[in-house]
């Protein structure tokens, strides 16, 4: 994604939608707020863009409301994400941002309010931010959550090292039996029988 605006990104996206899967989990690109800006019906910003991108500014409206739906708005996104942003963002840019996604949602009522469903994870995002003890707490509380996953990714780890280890010794024990029986089919009866009488291996 490195050298791709987000306006170019989301284009992109509407073209290629298999490609949401590995963008979602990546760093958002520069320029978001461009497409919170089209999406929030803002006309300059949507013929701006429609110019840069030799597009048409339906297409342009379409590729921003698709990446704020599938990249903002992913299943797993922090609430810095949802907001278009990242934990470093300052307070006003949280929100401008805030601001633009919540005129968006609201401008879906010609939709049907196809999606009112992300109205309540754009609230939850907001207030998560919308102060700086708020945005402290919020922070705090991202970094204990992420220390048990890390804890458990590392259990993982080393867990499936362990059942690596008993897989490789069975092969060798496996390894080991089939020689000892090719061993002993060599040697015919009589030779197997004086083995073992006289307790020797093989």
């Amino acid at each position: 994604m490195a050298g791709r605006t987000a306006l170019k990104l989301a284009i992109d996206l509407l073209r290629e939608p298999s490609q949401v899967q590995l963008i979602k989990s990546e760093p958002l690109p520069e320029g978001v707020e461009l497409l919170l800006r089209i999406a929030a019906g803002e006309a300059d910003a949507a013929r701006s863009a429609a110019v840069t991108a030799r597009r048409s500014p339906k297409t342009v409206q379409h590729a921003a409301a698709f990446f704020i739906e599938q990249i903002l708005f992913a299943p797993n996104a922090d609430s810095y994400r949802v907001l278009g942003a990242d934990a470093a963002a300052s307070a006003g840019e949280l929100r401008r941002n805030a601001a633009l996604l919540f005129k968006w949602l609201h401008a879906d009522h010609g939709a049907h309010g196809a999606r009112a469903a992300f109205a309540s994870r754009l609230t939850v995002a907001w207030n998560d931010l919308k102060t700086p003890e708020r945005r402290v707490a919020y922070d705090a509380q991202c970094r204990a959550a992420a220390d048990p996953a890390r804890r458990k990714a590392t259990f993982g780890s080393r867990s499936r090292r362990k059942q690596l280890a008993r897989l490789l010794a069975r092969r060798q024990a496996r390894q080991r039996d089939d020689l000892s029986a090719s061993r002993l089919g060599k040697l015919g009866f009589l030779g197997r029988a004086l083995a073992v009488l006289l307790h020797r291996p093989v």
